[in-house]
């Protein structure tokens, strides 16, 4: 959930790219980008940190092209905000 919506402030079209990050960090990966014990932990991370995902980062057989694509999906999302 992006962090307007947990906020309960105002928002766009923008949290939906936040989701499709989301969503293509977890096929890239197999697990989601933030992982937390609870759910105040795992919205305490998603409030103070913006996972990015580094060139070293990369499993065999991903393309780097993948991985700007959800950096780039995040980025958009930063840039729209309310």
């Amino acid at each position: 959930m992006a962090p307007e919506v947990m906020c309960a402030q105002n928002h766009s079209f923008a949290v939906d790219y936040f989701a499709v990050g989301v969503i293509a960090f977890e096929f890239m990966y197999g697990i989601r980008p933030y992982l937390g014990k609870s759910r105040k932990e795992i919205k305490d991370l998603i409030l103070s940190k913006q996972v990015q995902i580094k060139p070293g980062d990369i499993y065999d057989g991903w393309s780097i092209e993948a991985a700007d694509f959800i950096n780039k999906v995040k980025i958009f999302f930063l840039f729209n905000l309310n």
